[in-house]
């Protein structure tokens, strides 16, 4: 299974992909969206995409979710973020899911999991 981790902050994109990886979840992360459209264009289409939704300058998560699922439907889609508030006037659409941070690893593992083992219609 692969997963396209997009976290700003660097120590926890590391964490997290430590974590992941350590779970048998192979983690390419990066540390914003532009990058990851740049791997998306190129054919390098993750099983699922963990994005923050604040990432900085640029595109957000939301932003980036659209236009991965825009291009590649079948990518299944986890938003994180620390602030609930930025999702109250963002529905979540099919294949994706929400954490709020701080969640444990095995959360982001579980979530991970559920995501790419849904049915793709």
């Amino acid at each position: 299974m692969q997963v396209l981790l997009i976290e700003d902050d660097a120590l926890l994109r590391m964490t997290l992909s430590d974590t992941l990886s350590e779970a048998g979840i192979e983690v390419n992360g990066l540390a914003n969206a532009e990058d990851a459209l740049i791997l998306l264009g190129a054919g390098q289409v993750p099983d699922v995409l963990v994005t923050d939704i604040s990432l900085g300058d640029g595109l957000s998560g939301f932003d980036l979710a659209d236009v991965a699922r825009a291009r590649h439907p079948e990518i299944g889609v986890i938003l994180i973020s620390g602030t609930v508030a930025e999702t109250e006037h963002y529905s979540l659409r099919r294949h994706e899911r929400f954490l709020e941070k701080p969640f444990a690893p095995a959360a982001l593992a579980n979530a991970i999991r559920d995501a790419a083992a849904r049915d793709p219609d």
